[in-house]
């Protein structure tokens, strides 16, 4: 639990008394503060390759429009929109907007390994975003997440209001314009890690100091729709059954086969044999060692050797 005690502090004491009950502000004696530097968001930016959906702009919980911040680039005779405009990005963010990069953990080595190692160590999903808002800025309107979220703070600081969790599953991820009272108002400096409990309804305004910068650590679990698709894939494994069958005799027959199928495997499972399948959505399971990944520089040592 090393990566999580990064973020915590007692992995323990958070485990029993936060997780997945309260929204709060954590102080690690170690906490990864450097590990997403402003310049690795520039190289990004202006590296030529970033595009949308990887990159938005918000402002006051609306979305910028795509040529705003984007341009077209020209690949062969094909043309292609949505790339990362640096010049634009910028003067945008200047007045006002948030920048949010979704995903970097598919670009960002540092992020891909610090997701990597608390996704094994909680047995779920992790993804990571940043955001960027300049000074008394808010860039999301107040909403909920599907998902327990660790705010690491980078860069200057943010005004947060948290509220509650809810009381039942009769909810949607999205924003949420009437949130209740909130239970926790607190800035964020770097350096401190706020933690927000999944479906807790949540925005934050940029500070004086500089532009805020804070990544968030998104740990995903399954709800109903994740079931259901489990469902799916699950009752229609080993069946094999004619595509079209040639006569009304064929349909009746293909029909009983394929209700015979699904009544053997619904049988066969149960509610915690279903949950557990869903419970990590990873494509390559727990414990991915995300630091050992390919490369053209290994593929051409071993070539040489």
């Amino acid at each position: 639990m090393e990566t999580l005690r990064s973020l915590v502090g007692d992995p323990e004491l958070f485990l029993g008394t936060a997780w997945r009950r309260e929204a709060r502000v954590l102080r690690p004696s170690a906490p990864p503060a450097q590990l997403v530097r402003l310049a690795d968001l520039d190289t990004a930016l202006t590296g030529g390759l970033l595009r949308r959906p990887y990159l938005e702009l918000v402002r006051s919980g609306r979305n910028l429009e795509l040529g705003d911040f984007t341009t077209v680039r020209s690949v062969g005779e094909h043309e292609f929109p949505g790339y990362a405009d640096p010049d634009k990005v910028l003067r945008r963010v200047s007045s006002g907007a948030t920048l949010l990069m979704r995903n970097i953990e598919h670009w960002h080595p540092g992020a891909a390994a610090l997701s990597g190692r608390l996704s094994a160590e909680l047995g779920r999903p992790v993804e990571a975003f940043v955001f960027v808002t300049p000074p008394g800025e808010q860039g999301l309107s107040p909403h909920r997440d599907d998902a327990d979220v660790f705010v690491v703070q980078l860069n200057g600081s943010k005004r947060w209001q948290v509220h509650s969790v809810p009381a039942s599953g009769e909810w949607d991820a999205g924003y949420a314009p009437h949130p209740g009272p909130a239970v926790l108002e607190t800035t964020v400096e770097p350096g401190q890690v706020l933690y927000i409990p999944r479906g807790a309804p949540h925005s934050a305004v940029g500070q004086s100091g500089g532009l805020s910068v804070h990544l968030s650590l998104t740990v995903r679990r399954p709800g109903t729709d994740a079931l259901r698709a489990m469902l799916v894939r699950y009752l229609d494994t080993e069946l094999s059954l004619p595509p079209c069958p040639v006569d009304e005799a064929g349909l009746r027959k293909t029909a009983a086969e394929l209700l015979d199928h699904y009544r053997d495997r619904l049988g066969a499972l149960t509610p915690e044999e279903l949950c557990a399948a869903v419970e990590f959505g990873a494509p390559d399971g727990p414990g991915t060692d995300t630091t050992a990944a390919p490369s053209l520089a290994a593929l051409a040592a071993l070539l040489d050797g």
